[in-house]
């Protein structure tokens, strides 16, 4: 996974006048193997298992028209072209063929509509940011991209998840196949509206434009209408230069597994030079115009169909935040081997805590708990009943960093497998449970909208976006449970529970759990103790004044005798 220090470096040069805008959160997913019983179909790559994040960037992609801009086509074949000087760290560029020109198409149009470089790093981060940017995005900003994350997440998800039945090589084929019959015109296709199409070749934004409210070192120029700046320092926080190297990277291997967008160098001059200006023909223009469907504003038939699912969400699950805290420490109960008993999730004291740590106030209680309401009742209609015996656990800690976690890490979402006994060989996803450093949500309510997401970083403006984001963590490893998985869900879950209880799933502080001392005590008692120490500071200084001034005085009057 992409080290976030990596880019704190080069957000610190145009962000000194701020230090808000550089982001203060990492998210981390761990994987932990759980042995279990056998399946039909398994892999001992995680990745087999764990590829939501594929699966909606070729539904991204076959939502666009991508494979026919003649901009892109140039961009192609001067990669092709050039590849020996852009590809000069990599061992191999056989995969690199205008044949296999799709795969770059894929990854672009993934960061075309969803604007987040940190969502570039992986399939696994993408997947998380996407699943932010559909639940969060407020009405007024919901546009084009939205419009396709809605289709998928509403349309696609559920079905593929639910049906199913082993590792990627095995069932990656029907996956796609149902995407393309989704687009398909026949009869045979499985919705009544439609698709939305992202329109890459539009020379204009339409006349009735989304504020989308982007503002960073580029000013309101935003994905591919920032340029690669010639400065090496900042060519980290050029959209363009990101989204070009992701790309680069998916197209060099074949998008066979899932890499970090960190393990290959790209010299940013070399792109500008040999991809977007080469031969005189500077493609900067088109690469911006690829940007101007962003601004179409989501469709009312869309709109309505999001409210009608969380319409259909709450009243399917939730209507109050009280019902769900009962319902999941009901659920998540445990008793370790040491006759430690408790539960896993346990919302409503976990707020309650970070109230009277942070020292909130009721609209900003009422928010979060209105997002953590909001956001259960969509996970659960989208993945079905078997996800509650899925999600182990939903913490909140006041530890910065989280414990055994790297500087900046704010939260971090863990996820086991069932693995045959006795191999490494994976048959299913397990559970996952997250942990959330609550710091990070205490500094967003000071800005009311997430200055990482004007910037392009964050896929979404809003402040809570992180509990979002795990939860797209956790769906996406969900997404690898196969149809055979759930048989003895409960009795499995409760057993898992009881071997890990709370500090086997976080050995930090917990809310809600731990007896933590108010935020504002600590604050004080830090002032008080500051001010004494100032103070015996000062009092000693006045002694040795004194003390001194004496001496010289006794020292004069004994020279005068």
């Amino acid at each position: 996974m992409r080290k976030f220090q990596t880019i704190l470096n080069s957000l610190l040069v145009f962000s000194s006048a701020t230090t808000t805008l550089i982001p203060a959160t990492n998210f981390i997913i761990q994987p932990v193997p759980y042995k279990g019983s056998l399946s039909g179909s398994t892999s001992n790559n995680t990745d087999d298992f764990v590829y939501s994040g594929y699966l909606l960037r070729y539904f991204i992609s076959k939502s666009s028209n991508i494979s026919t801009n003649r901009t892109v086509k140039t961009l192609e074949q001067n990669i092709v072209n050039n590849k020996a000087i852009i590809y000069s760290t990599a061992q191999s560029t056989s995969n690199v063929t205008m044949q296999n020109a799709n795969v770059f198409e894929t990854a672009l149009m993934a960061s075309i509509v969803n604007i987040s470089i940190y969502g570039m790093g992986s399939w696994k981060e993408f997947f998380a940011e996407t699943y932010s940017k559909w639940i969060t995005t407020p009405d007024e900003m919901k546009n084009k991209s939205w419009e396709i994350l809605n289709n998928f997440f509403i349309d696609i998800y559920p079905y593929l998840q639910s049906n199913n039945f082993g590792a990627r090589p095995d069932t990656l084929q029907n996956s796609l196949q149902y995407i393309d019959k989704y687009f398909s015109n026949s009869t045979t296709s499985i919705t009544v509206t439609k698709p939305a199409v992202y329109d890459t070749t539009l020379t204009m934004k339409p006349s009735d434009v989304v504020d989308l409210q982007y503002q960073s070192l580029f000013g309101t120029r935003f994905g591919l209408q920032q340029e690669i700046p010639n400065n090496v320092n900042i060519w980290n926080n050029s959209y363009t230069y990101n989204a070009l190297k992701t790309s680069l990277i998916m197209w060099q291997t074949n998008a066979t597994k899932d890499v970090t967008n960190d393990v290959m160098i790209f010299n940013g001059d070399v792109l500008q030079d040999n991809i977007i200006n080469f031969n005189g023909n500077n493609l900067s223009a088109g690469l911006a115009n690829m940007m101007n469907d962003s601004y179409t504003k989501a469709s009312a038939v869309s709109l309505k169909k999001y409210q009608d699912f969380v319409q259909q969400a709450t009243q399917s699950h939730y209507s109050s935040f009280d019902k769900l805290d009962s319902d999941l420490k009901k659920l998540t109960k445990y008793e370790t081997i040491n006759y430690q008993t408790g539960s896993t999730i346990f919302l409503k004291d976990s707020v309650d805590a970070m109230r009277n740590y942070y020292g909130w106030e009721d609209s900003t209680v009422n928010s979060f708990e209105k997002q953590i309401l909001n956001l259960f009742n969509i996970t659960y209609t989208m993945t079905g009943d078997n996800f509650k015996y899925f999600l182990a656990g939903f913490l909140f800690s006041p530890d910065t960093p989280l414990v055994n976690q790297a500087d900046q890490t704010e939260a971090f979402t863990r996820y086991d497998f069932y693995r045959i006994p006795g191999t490494d060989q994976i048959w299913s996803s397990s559970l996952a449970f997250i942990v959330f450093s609550a710091k990070g949500f205490n500094n967003y309510l000071k800005s009311g909208i997430s200055q990482e997401y004007q910037m392009g970083w964050w896929s979404s403006p809003n402040i809570f976006t992180a509990l979002d984001h795990e939860m797209g963590h956790a769906v996406d490893v969900y997404y690898g449970m196969v149809t055979s998985a759930p048989t003895n869900a409960a009795k499995k879950f409760s057993n898992i529970l009881n071997e890990l209880g709370i500090k086997g799933e976080y050995s930090g502080n917990v809310f809600g759990y731990d007896n933590i001392i108010n935020y504002n005590t600590k604050a004080s008692a830090m002032k008080i103790a500051l001010i004494v120490i100032f103070g015996v500071f000062c009092v000693s200084i006045i002694i040795a004044i004194i003390w001194s001034t004496a001496r010289r005085k006794a020292t004069r009057k004994k020279t005068d005798e």
